[in-house]
């Protein structure tokens, strides 16, 4: 079995444990012979980096989308599943891991071109689950963060602030973990960041991708 991942691990809220455990899974199937990953962004996904440069993944930037937008999909990963079924014909498998959104057309497409079609099984369920030949069911769990509030965003906000400002650079070892442990929270608040956001929102998350990038 020859899989195509296509997996947007910022709309789909895909952390990196649960990235590893859908290779795992997937490769108890098959051989994964392409995986393109979306929504990737250095800053916030950089425990990703070095998983995507290990395996040669093909990467995507975020795709920025208008303010009220309802659907999540990345519409690249259309294109690209289309194209790779023209041109990649020994690909006879296709998972995908995305956002809210209509695949059915796409996956009604793959599935009338003979390919098996596969995705992960998840607390949630959308409109496309009943086109899948297969859900996986991963060892780790899966769930999607909520949006949290704006008032709690603030307060973690300055919290965060004040314990960067206060790490003990005289221990070098005590100043690395109180680091690491600021950018795991920083990274998880942002995993809850939505599109449907408002100017104070937008600048509350700014403020901690910068403070994200100064901790890096």
């Amino acid at each position: 079995m020859q899989i195509a991942l296509f997996i947007d691990i910022d709309n789909a809220k895909v952390s990196l444990p649960v990235f590893k455990d859908i290779l795992e899974q997937l490769r108890k199937i098959g051989k994964i012979s392409y995986c393109k990953v979306y929504g990737f962004n250095e800053r916030k996904h950089m425990k990703f980096d070095e998983l995507i440069e290990k395996y040669g993944f093909d990467s995507a930037p975020t795709m920025r989308y208008k303010k009220r937008a309802k659907s999540q999909l990345d519409t690249r990963i259309i294109i690209d599943a289309v194209n790779m079924f023209h041109t990649k014909p020994f690909i006879n498998a296709f998972c995908f891991v995305t956002g809210e959104g209509d695949l059915v057309p796409l996956l009604s497409f793959l599935r009338a071109g003979g390919k098996t079609l596969y995705t992960v099984d998840t607390e949630s369920t959308d409109g496309n689950d009943h086109m899948y030949d297969q859900k996986i069911r991963l060892d780790v769990k899966y769930n999607k963060p909520s949006k949290i509030s704006k008032k709690e965003l603030s307060e973690k906000l300055r919290n965060i602030s004040a314990r960067s400002s206060n790490i003990d650079e005289d221990d070098e070892d005590k100043a690395e973990a109180q680091r690491r442990d600021l950018i795991n929270e920083i990274e998880e608040i942002l995993a809850t960041k939505g599109t449907d956001l408002d100017d104070e929102e937008k600048d509350l998350y700014a403020s901690l991708e910068d403070l994200l990038s100064i901790l890096k």
